[in-house]
């Protein structure tokens, strides 16, 4: 058998001087190959030669020289491509005994050509390492038939050969070098998407997550979560420099896995883009996982999956989470769905914005004149003690709240320190002072205790993490009302009222659709005379909020300037305007004003989702001809103003 003519590959344009030894080298290992397989068979042409050659690729021998303690060599053959000996090396040096590395004493790799069969460049390789004991050998020997069909898979592609040192487990250094390789294949393959600020982007994505992040996630999952925050980064750049004053959102769902020892994990990994409107927004784990827990009840972060990244002073800012199911069951297609359509609008609804604590002096004298409102409320032995209740201040944890209790004092009464003392209660009792305020039939000692209450604030976090001080003020009426007995909350006769007609609200919206908790809480406390949260109809409320969500909703699918909802009812009418000119609200109140309708026919809110303003109305008048009349002046009062915004902009 006759080997072909061999030419070591230097590159392009490069020549060895003493390229002999070399090519000696190869010829040697090409010797050995054929003396396995008849690599080149006589009576072919150099087509057929070279057809024949790479159908027998990729090829390893091995050897054993010597007795034992001795060496063994390991021979490769193959078409060469970047890298293929460091993966050779790393399977034979790593994989062939798995609780520890063989020692190698000799290595080699040479890139040759065969000038008479084409331009294909090969690679022959050979390493020869240590081999200590008979029970290595054994063990060597019943792994190398796995190790080596995967070397000759890992050899003939640089995806499988990632694949496969990522399922063995790459160290977190290989693995980075994995990641910065992939890098460069898409700045290369894709530069109209990707340049060399994705190699800026991978640090910074590769020095926030820790060695475990990196070890239990393959190379591919580093490299599309650095990918997805790039050009999200990139896409929200162009975004804000065109509209700097709005929220812009960028947001991507992808199934993945995570390998820690043998076990294999399928999770949900999400990736969103946001600008922030200002310094004091936050966004974090905990508002993700809420957020998500609305659509998928037993959704959890994976530990330590969390990672939100800022660079420098950008007002952009990229985060990392992947969610997993607490009861171990997969999230499903339809569930991933649901997250695509509500995750953006439900995480900004989140967005906690960070307020300064408010310090305030307290108004003795204010202090003072309560309680004498109070005493003189107390005019029979019957009456039921009299509160006024105060939001005081908050802390990060707690709400405080300020109480003037004024009560007639009974022989059998304790004092309402003792009283929270002897009872089980979330409120902690902070004591100020205990006085008396003047008697009854000049017997009866009228006392007056000021105090305050801590209450963990938690619970009265609405989803964007503002305080709902109405909730919190009835949670504290009510736990004194336990603790103390039947009171009256003298300053809180109209709130309420409001509480119970905004429960009655939601009790009949929950019974006909879902709506959004926090739109309705704004919609509600933006009625208008205030008056008007207190005997308004639920079912007009209901209606004309329900107008609300449709006219968000097709706001997102059109551009018109304004849009307009009228709806009749028997007793009622009611109007829907959306619009991104604030001042037409202005101008609705200049006409109404005009019109002189009685304060307790006409209810009108105003909320801005989205930086458009949404202005309703609801006429209480069961006339129709009058109700025609009002929907008249509503729309007359749009075109009127269409038409002026249109002369002034010619």
């Amino acid at each position: 058998m006759i080997i072909p003519q061999i030419a070591v590959d230097f590159g392009a344009g490069q020549e060895c001087e003493n390229y002999a030894p070399y090519n000696e080298v190869v010829r040697r290992i090409l010797k050995r190959f054929s003396d396995a397989e008849a690599l080149f068979p006589a009576g072919l042409t150099s087509e057929e030669q070279a057809l024949h050659l790479q159908r027998c690729l990729p090829m390893m021998l091995e050897s054993t020289k010597g007795q034992i303690p001795g060496t063994i060599s390991f021979c490769l053959m193959c078409k060469s491509r970047s890298n293929v000996f460091k993966f050779f090396l790393e399977m034979i040096s790593g994989w062939l005994l798995p609780s520890r590395r063989l020692n190698v004493i000799l290595s080699h790799a040479v890139d040759f050509k065969f000038p008479e069969l084409g331009h294909d460049v090969y690679m022959v390789s050979e390493i020869i390492m240590r081999v200590e004991s008979l029970l290595d050998l054994e063990q060597i020997q019943s792994n190398l038939a796995v190790v080596k069909s995967e070397i000759k898979l890992g050899a003939t592609s640089s995806y499988f050969a990632e694949r496969i040192l990522e399922v063995k487990g790459l160290s977190n250094d290989d693995k980075t070098v994995c990641v910065q390789e992939q890098i460069a294949n898409l700045i290369a393959s894709y530069p109209v998407y990707f340049n060399a600020e994705l190699f800026s982007e991978m640090q910074h994505a590769l020095v926030m997550t820790d060695n475990q992040f990196k070890a239990h996630r393959d190379c591919r999952h580093l490299t599309r979560t650095i990918c997805y925050q790039y050009l999200f980064r990139q896409s929200l750049f162009k975004a804000v420099q065109e509209a700097p004053k709005k929220r812009h959102m960028r947001l991507k769902l992808f199934r993945s896995k995570i390998k820690s020892g043998l076990k294999t994990t399928s999770v949900l990994s999400i990736v969103l883009g946001i600008n922030f409107l200002q310094d004091k927004e936050v966004l974090d784990e905990t508002h993700f996982i809420k957020g998500i827990q609305n659509y998928i009840p037993h959704a959890q972060a994976v530990k330590n999956s969390f990672f939100f990244n800022r660079k420098g002073t950008l007002n952009i800012g990229t985060f990392y989470i992947e969610i997993e199911k607490n009861d171990g069951t997969p999230i499903t297609n339809l569930e991933i769905n649901l997250l695509r359509r509500t995750l953006l609008t439900e995480l900004e609804e989140r967005i906690e914005q960070v307020m300064h604590p408010v310090f305030m002096p307290r108004n003795e004298e204010e202090m003072m004149r309560n309680i004498l409102i109070l005493s003189n409320q107390i005019k029979y032995l019957r009456d039921i003690p009299q509160v006024i209740i105060t939001f005081d201040e908050q802390t990060h944890l707690h709400l405080f709240f300020t109480i003037i209790l004024v009560r007639v004092l009974k022989p059998e009464n304790l004092s309402i320190m003792e009283m929270f003392r002897d009872k089980s209660t979330f409120l902690e009792y902070i004591h100020d002072s205990c006085k008396s305020v003047g008697t009854l039939r000049r017997k009866h000692e009228k006392e007056a205790t000021i105090f305050r209450v801590k209450v963990p604030k938690e619970q009265f976090l609405r989803r964007d993490h503002s305080i709902n001080l109405y909730e919190a003020r009835q949670a504290v009426v009510a736990e004194i009302s336990r603790v103390v007995g039947e009171i009256r909350d003298f300053n809180g006769g109209m709130i309420s009222k409001q509480n119970e007609l905004l429960a009655e609200l939601k009790r009949i919206l929950s019974s006909s659709t879902n709506y959004n908790e926090i739109l309705l809480e704004n919609f509600f406390y933006s009625l208008k005379p205030v008056i008007m949260r207190t005997f308004l109809e639920a079912k007009a409320l209901k209606t004309l909020f329900l107008l609300l969500v449709k006219a968000i909703e097709e706001r997102f699918f059109n551009e018109e300037v304004y849009t307009l909802k009228i709806q009749n009812e028997a007793d009622f009418a009611l109007a829907m305007i959306a619009s991104e000119d604030w001042a037409l609200e202005e101008e609705f109140e200049r006409v109404f004003r005009k019109l002189n309708y009685p304060s307790i026919s006409l209810a009108r809110f105003c909320v801005k989702v989205y930086e458009t303003s949404y202005i309703g109305y609801i006429f209480r008048c069961p006339d129709f001809y009058k109700q025609r009349h009002f929907l008249q002046v509503i729309q007359q009062t749009i075109e009127d103003w269409d038409q002026q915004k249109n002369v002034s902009s010619a």
